[in-house]
Formats: structure tokens, sequence, C-alpha cells
């Protein structure tokens, strides 16, 4: 079975639906960014993991990210996340591609790799949650 289908699967499971894995995804990533008010903005950088999080929600959203505005969502100087990015494309997690309406634009994606990668993370994140979800309901009916 590839990864992809793995993944799905592994959320059906449990009834986790795309938009549930979408907003634990968004919830992370203000999580790591609400860090921020409490201690030095300096002391975490995890800019892949930063990145990886705002390209599936992006996807799931159907907007286009382009380099610029994946650079602003690493939370870290700009070369370091251009960095990461080739890191991410090396590791086939994601691909770049010309903007058809400008070519000075470069968009980058998740590829069904990195997508399938996602899924199978937040999946195995809500999972528990949906399973107490799930103890705490039988319990009270």
């Amino acid at each position: 079975m590839s990864g992809t289908m793995e993944a799905r699967a592994a959320i059906r499971d449990v009834d986790i639906d795309t938009e549930t894995l979408v907003l634990l995804a968004q919830q992370e990533y203000a999580s790591r960014r609400s860090r921020e008010h409490c201690f030095a903005a300096n002391i975490f950088a995890e800019p892949a993991w930063d990145m990886l999080l705002d390209l599936f929600v992006q996807h799931h959203r159907g907007r286009p990210v382009s380099i610029h505005s994946l650079c602003i969502a690493a939370a870290v100087p700009a070369t370091t996340a251009l960095r990461w990015i080739g890191k991410l494309d090396d590791c086939g997690l994601v691909a770049r591609e010309r903007s058809a309406r400008d070519n000075r634009v470069i968009h980058v994606a998740l590829t069904a790799r990195g997508l399938a990668a996602m899924e199978r993370y937040l999946g195995e994140r809500a999972r528990p949650a949906a399973r107490t979800g799930d103890i705490f309901r039988r319990a009270t009916i």
C-alpha cells in the first residue's frame, strides 16, 4: 500500500476528516508562534516543520504558496529558509514550480509523498484525541 493510501486508511480508522487535520496543523503552527510571547524568538527554530505545516494548510485551502511567503512562514532569515526549502525538495517532500501568472514568482507545494507524510503524522496526532473523546462519550452515556 502506498504512503498516501496508508495515511488515508489510518485517518478513516478513527473518522478523522481532512478539515480536522488542517485545523490541527493550524493549531500546531499557532502554538509554535505563541511561544515567542514567552521566550526569546531566537531560541526555537524548526523552519522545515513550520514550512510543512503551512504548506499542508495552504494545500487544503487551495492557495498557492510563493517562496517569499514560505520564508515568512518559517520565521527565520530568508537565507536559512531557502536552505531548508532546498533540503525539503531534496527529500522529495516539496516541489518548486514557476507561477503561471508571473515568471518572477516560484511556488512551492507538497509533493504526494510530502502530503502523505503530513496526513499520516497529523492523523496519528489526532487519533489519541479522537479515541479519548470516544472513551469520554462512552463513559457519560
